[in-house]
């Protein structure tokens, strides 16, 4: 059997739309993805050079803005499996979830988590609630619609966008300690995301990131630590947009990343709250969970991220790197879990030693049992 011919879908840039009024234009829409500028074309490029220096590699590379766009390059490329890498669809994030139940509904394997996972981790008070019932330790959380309606919650807490990712929306003046600075951040991050927060007790300690990669069973990669020991006077210690996006700033420079040096305990504690919270919201292939330890040593879940950055230099690479991993082995690793998802390719990969026997696809096969159309995402 030939090689795989492999599509890989990424993020065109919307201002390449001619069609489109300028990114600029159409801030009031509330479509936007309010922040970073998308990186997504040097993961890209990334991704398929890593592809294509594999021995007869069959690569496509297709940049896609539209839904109609994702159809076409599948209908154009015929592919066996699915590189994704599509964090959008008409410039707004929150349609990543769109993409992928596309995918799913066209019945070829894809790199990743399904539409259900996204959805999930995107809502974070619903992914909060899923992670609760199962018994996962998670800060206590609730919905604001705006600031005339401030609940009672206890302080400090932190005020975070309800439907964003990649810090976007957290500055320094997430952490509040009373219900005066509460309400004005709540009015402040309404109006800049257009949409409500969640107010989660803020959790005092260590910043860790749990990377697991694989599936149907996941290995969990040693975790990183953001240290916050460089940054300016007063200064909350969270990973704002700045810190994230901004290096030349002095949030970022006082946020380095480095290996989390832990004691036996609180490392397989760490490690079992990530890999939990991983299966509880049904990710697949490769993401990163975000854990805060107290003083105590109790791990709080307060974030989840699927399909997280593949970056060379990103936290998940260098996670991997720690575990012996280069790149190659990652990509190969995610690309691998997606074709044994597959009906022709995974009986190939298995006759090689290269993908688990069927019997063991457990973990992530919650939504394919319900089928790939069962629910359409729901616009945020």
């Amino acid at each position: 059997m030939p090689e795989p011919r492999i599509l890989l879908l990424s993020n065109r840039d919307p201002e390449e739309a001619v069609d489109e009024p300028p990114l600029a234009q159409r801030v009031g829409s509330g479509r936007l993805r309010l922040g970073r500028a998308d990186g997504s074309a040097a993961v890209a490029e990334s991704v398929l050079a890593t592809l294509a220096a594999a021995p007869g590699a069959r690569v496509a590379h297709r940049p896609v803005l539209r839904p109609s766009e994702v159809l076409a390059a599948i209908g154009d490329h015929r592919p066996d499996v699915i590189f994704n890498l599509c964090e959008a669809l008409d410039g707004d994030s929150r349609h990543e979830v769109m993409c992928a139940w596309l995918l799913a509904g066209l019945d070829l394997p894809f790199t990743g988590s399904d539409h259900v996972a996204l959805r999930s981790c995107l809502h974070k008070g619903e992914a909060n609630r899923i992670l609760a019932r199962a018994g996962v330790r998670v800060p206590e959380t609730v919905r604001v619609d705006g600031p005339d309606r401030i609940p009672d919650v206890a302080f400090p807490a932190i005020v975070k966008p309800e439907r964003e990712d990649g810090s976007t929306g957290i500055d320094r003046g997430s952490v509040v300690r009373d219900r005066a600075a509460l309400r004005d951040q709540v009015a402040a991050v309404v109006a800049q995301c257009r949409q409500p927060v969640v107010v989660q007790r803020y959790v005092h300690g260590r910043e860790l990131s749990v990377s697991l990669l694989g599936w149907p069973t996941p290995r969990v990669l040693p975790p990183g630590e953001i240290t916050f020991q460089g940054l300016p006077e007063g200064h909350p210690h969270v990973v704002t947009y700045e810190s994230k996006w901004r290096p030349e700033t002095a949030a970022s420079i006082g946020t380095p990343s480095t290996a989390a040096v832990l004691r036996p305990l609180e490392l397989r504690r760490v490690v079992a709250v990530g890999r939990r919270a991983f299966e509880v919201l049904g990710l697949r292939d490769y993401g990163r969970v975000d854990v805060r330890l107290d003083e105590r040593g109790t791990p709080y879940v307060i974030d989840v991220n699927p399909n997280c950055d593949l970056s060379p230099d990103a936290g998940f690479a260098r996670a991997a790197a720690r575990a012996g991993l280069s790149y190659a082995d990652v990509i190969g690793e995610i690309l691998r879990a997606a074709l044994a998802r597959g009906p022709r390719h995974g009986d190939l990969l298995r006759a090689r030693g290269r993908a688990p026997a069927r019997g063991r696809a457990r973990v992530g096969a919650r939504s394919a049992a319900r089928g790939p159309l069962a629910a359409a995402p729901e616009a945020p």
